[in-house]
C-alpha cells in the first residue's frame, strides 16, 4: 500500500480540487452556525468546531493590532461565539432527537433566505444556500473591513469556503441520485433478460374425467336382440 503522500500525488487535478472543497467545510462552519439554525446533530461535531475556532482564537490572541483597524480581538470573540452557537445548536438537536424529531444527522442546514414567496427556480437545488448565503457572508466581511480587517478577511475566506463546500455537497447528491436511477434502469434490464430466457410454465397433466356413462348395458342389449328375432 503506497504512503499517503504518494497517494495524494497520484490524484488528478480535479480530484485534488474536490478534496480541497471538502476541507472547506471547516472554515465554512464558522459562519454556518450564525445563519443556519437547523443543521444536523452529527454535522455539528465538537471536534470540527474546535479544530477551526481554537486556532482562530489562539491566532487572534497572539497577534497584536499592528495597524489601526485590524482589531484581532474581534476575530477572537467571533471564534468564541461561533463555538458557543455550534455547541448550543448541537444540544438543541439532541433534545429534538430524544423527543422523537426526525432529521438527517449530517444535514448542512437551510438558508434563512429561502422564502416561500421566491420563484421556484430560486429555491430549486438549494440555489439560495449555494449562492446567496456565500454572497451574504462576503458582504458582511466587506462591511466590517473598516473597523476590523482581520475579521473581514476571515469572513470573506469563510464565504468562499462555504461556496466550495456547498458545491461539493451538491455534486455528491447529484451523482448519488443518478446512481440510483442507473441502478433502477439496470435492474429493469436484468429482469427483462431473466424473463426472456426463462422457460414457459410447465402445464400440469390433466386427469381424464370420468364423464357421464352413455349407451345400454350388455344384458339390456341382449334382451332387445331376442325380442327382435321373435
Amino acid at each position: 500500500m503506497p504512503p499517503p503522500g504518494q497517494q495524494n500525488n497520484n490524484l488528478s487535478y480535479w480530484q485534488k480540487v474536490e478534496n480541497a472543497q471538502w476541507w472547506m467545510m471547516y472554515p465554512a462552519l464558522t459562519v454556518m452556525v450564525f445563519i443556519r439554525r437547523d443543521m444536523g446533530y452529527r454535522f455539528l461535531n465538537p471536534k470540527h468546531l474546535l479544530s477551526v475556532t481554537g486556532p482562530l482564537a489562539i491566532f487572534s490572541a497572539l497577534v497584536g493590532p499592528t495597524h489601526p483597524g485590524t482589531n484581532p480581538q474581534d476575530l477572537f470573540w467571533f471564534a468564541v461565539l461561533s463555538l458557543s452557537l455550534g455547541l448550543a445548536q448541537r444540544g438543541k438537536r439532541w433534545k429534538e432527537l430524544k423527543a422523537g424529531s426526525v432529521q438527517h444527522s449530517y444535514y448542512i442546514g437551510s438558508s434563512p433566505f429561502d422564502y416561500r414567496w421566491l420563484p421556484d427556480w430560486c429555491r430549486r437545488d438549494r440555489r439560495m444556500a449555494r449562492i446567496f448565503d456565500p454572497i451574504f457572508c462576503a458582504g458582511i466581511g466587506v462591511w466590517v473591513f473598516p473597523s476590523s480587517s482581520v475579521l473581514s478577511y476571515w469572513l470573506m475566506f469563510a464565504a468562499v469556503s462555504l461556496r466550495g463546500y456547498e458545491h461539493a455537497v451538491y455534486r455528491k447528491e447529484l451523482n448519488r441520485d443518478m446512481d440510483i436511477i442507473d441502478s433502477l434502469i439496470i435492474s429493469q434490464v436484468h429482469s427483462k433478460t431473466v424473463e426472456h430466457f426463462e422457460g414457459p410454465p410447465q402445464s400440469q397433466p390433466q386427469q381424464p374425467s370420468a364423464g357421464i356413462p352413455t349407451g345400454l348395458a350388455p344384458d339390456i342389449q341382449e334382451q332387445i336382440k331376442r325380442r327382435k328375432s321373435q
